[in-house]
């Protein structure tokens, strides 16, 4: 029998998925939601979030609460949790083969497990709560309805998040275990593609820039417009995302697989992950290009500091080294969990660079600026002094060192300085001068304390993924009055919590009332709390920012809401941080849906004609609190 084309892509997609994938046994998987039926996702297994890849399938309910949830195979309930933030309501279920189910988002459990649960919070006087029931002490068979779809947690919208997870609890993707309820005949498809400089030394089209391919489509595949002409070190990075039948949803690409000249030169499949390592996705996608302009790509290259276990390289962790005079045939193959594929094409050639470009900024230059890119200092300048030199003088502190220009910009002249050969404070381009903001060079798996005038900032030996070449600054905002202390830049990601103590200025501050908060150039503000100590606040974050100090005095506001034992609870800046009710001095279960403002008792045994003194407490992060009183 003569395969085609497509059957042979299938079978060698088949026989590159894990061998639990494959073999199912008399006691298949089910699919949780309407068995036997046709169901749709709104996400897929690996699609980039922002900060972690996504677990699991995100399965459809119809944009409603209320499908019941199917047990996708007999076992019993490991694990009960209730949030308010994450994946809501949760059950976990253990099954014969080792692997565990997890059902999040729900609206309700069974009703045996929900009587168990509200007994427990009850008890322990919590609406949050994690509980861990005995074996078999909620056993269901295949298929039995163990909860009710829903919204809660961090849930955007009425769904259910389904996980299968093997025994050491790393999550595999659900779309390999036979589901034949969602169909998929769709290809993924691309919306971008760049080639990254990797060093001082590398180039694409004659710069050391990041550079966006134009690219032609026909059908499910793309090819470069032009020959990419570059030199030296390079990084690929793709844009995309998949499409299932019958759903409009933007679903991530799990297999990438880049061929160089014939032959493989890296692959990712993301297919299993480690909860561990999910942090890892800062570097798995590129965070500046995240930060600045929101895209996601994926990295075809495996960068410094990055743990995670889903890739395959050839050499150089799937970098591109570019010799002049050669030429690079490149082929991208996008796969999807179903085995469908579309291809990128393009040529590279190695040129070696041109000096005089005639191409513009992308910003308006104001005689001199500079951008911190990782570990390269980029300093632009206007046109050079007539009959003086075209030089940039940097000050180290110790020495003046002097560059020449790399490449110019019509007018503009493009410096290069590796920062690891020294830091400058100051440069000066015939009479024009800029000085630098503070850069401090903070290695990983150190400990480091970085000192300034106004603040102190403690890294761990966990605190990187890779150098970091950090960027200081204290304000004022005058028109304001707010103290501004700048962390940057803020295209480096943090791996893990830094400490950061400030000594403010202002002395006007009420220390009970007063934290930390990031803010941004539109003057939003996020709540970090902190802890003062004398005249210092103290506070830890993972994220390098811009960050002043705020004095939130505005209790909650508290009302009623549209029944009679509902409530709408909101603040204004700090945010809610916890609540309580007692009816004539016995506690009462409050619910809470942080989405809607809005909790509501939720009685020990379904009560509804209780009467007596109610009493609602409130509290903000801030410390703030609102007392409701009336009478059931």
């Amino acid at each position: 029998m003569k395969l085609n084309k497509h059957k042979i892509t299938l079978i060698i997609f088949l026989l590159s998925l894990p061998l639990g994938a494959l073999a199912q046994n008399s006691d298949p998987y089910t699919f949780p939601i309407r068995p036997n039926k046709t169901n749709f996702l709104s996400g897929t297994m690996g699609e980039l979030r922002s900060s972690h890849f996504h677990a699991g399938i995100d399965i459809k309910t119809g944009g409603k609460i209320g499908e019941p949830v199917h047990a996708t195979k007999r076992g019993y309930i490991t694990r009960i949790k209730v949030s308010t933030y994450g994946y809501g309501n949760a059950l976990y279920m253990l099954h014969p083969d080792g692997n565990t189910s997890v059902y999040a988002h729900l609206n309700e459990f069974a009703p045996e497990i929900q009587e168990f649960v509200k007994k427990e919070q009850y008890k322990q006087q919590t609406f949050e709560i994690e509980l861990f029931p005995q074996p078999y002490q909620f056993a269901f068979k295949s298929q039995e309805v163990i909860g009710i779809s829903g919204n809660t947690g961090g849930s955007l919208g009425p769904h259910l998040h389904f996980e299968i997870r093997d025994s050491q609890q790393r999550v595999l993707n659900p779309l390999h275990y036979g589901f034949d309820e969602v169909r998929d005949d769709i290809p993924p498809i691309l919306q971008g593609f760049t080639i990254r400089p990797m060093n001082l030394n590398a180039r694409v089209f004659n710069q050391f820039k990041r550079t966006d391919i134009k690219l032609n489509r026909t059908g499910f595949n793309y090819k470069a417009i032009d020959t990419v002409k570059a030199l030296g070190e390079v990084g690929l990075e793709l844009w995309g995302h998949d499409k299932l039948n019958g759903s409009a949803n933007k679903n991530g690409i799990s297999i990438i697989e880049v061929n160089v000249n014939g032959e493989t030169h890296f692959k990712q499949n993301i297919d299993v992950m480690s909860f561990s390592l999910q942090r890892h996705i800062l570097v798995h996608y590129p965070y500046d290009v995240k930060i600045t302009t929101g895209p996601r790509y994926h990295k075809l290259y495996i960068d410094d500091g990055n743990q995670l276990n889903f890739y395959e390289t050839l050499k150089n962790n799937g970098t591109l080294t570019i010799e002049e005079g050669k030429f690079y045939d490149i082929e991208i193959k996008m796969y999807d969990p179903y085995g469908n594929m579309s291809i990128l094409e393009l040529f590279i050639k190695g040129e070696a660079p041109i000096k005089f470009l005639a191409e513009s900024l992308e910003f308006e230059l104001d005689e001199i600026d500079y951008t911190i890119e990782e570990n390269v200092l980029k300093v632009y300048t206007d046109s050079n002094c007539k009959d003086e030199s075209e030089e940039l003088n940097l000050n180290l502190g110790e020495k003046i060192e002097s560059l020449k220009p790399e490449y110019y910009l019509y007018n503009t002249a493009v410096y290069l300085w590796n920062l690891k050969n020294g830091i400058p404070e100051s440069v000066l381009n015939c009479d024009k001068g800029l000085n630098l903001r503070t850069i401090h060079e903070v290695f990983p798996r150190e400990n480091k304390t970085i000192s300034t005038e106004k603040m102190d900032i403690n890294f761990s030996p966990y605190s990187l993924f890779d150098t970091l070449y950090l960027e200081t600054n204290y304000e004022i905002k005058t028109n304001d009055s707010l103290e501004i202390f700048s962390l940057g830049p803020i295209t480096s990601p943090l791996k893990s919590s830094i400490e950061v103590e400030l000594s403010p200025l202002m002395n006007h501050y009420n220390k009970d009332k007063s934290h930390v908060y990031k803010t941004d150039d539109f003057g939003n503000f996020s709540f970090e709390g902190g802890e003062w100590q004398d005249e210092e606040i103290k506070f830890s974050t993972r994220e390098l920012a811009n960050y002043t100090i705020l004095t939130d005095s505005i209790p909650p506001l508290v009302k009623k809401g549209t029944n009679k034992y509902s409530y709408i609870i909101d603040d204004e800046l700090s945010g809610i941080k916890s609540f309580e009710a007692h009816l004539d001095g016995e506690w009462v279960l409050l619910k809470y849906e942080p989405k809607d403002n809005l909790i509501w008792i939720d009685w020990l045994n379904d009560e509804m004609n209780k009467t007596g003194e109610f009493v609602l407490k409130v509290k903000d992060n801030a410390g703030n609190e609102t007392e409701h009183i009336t009478k059931l």
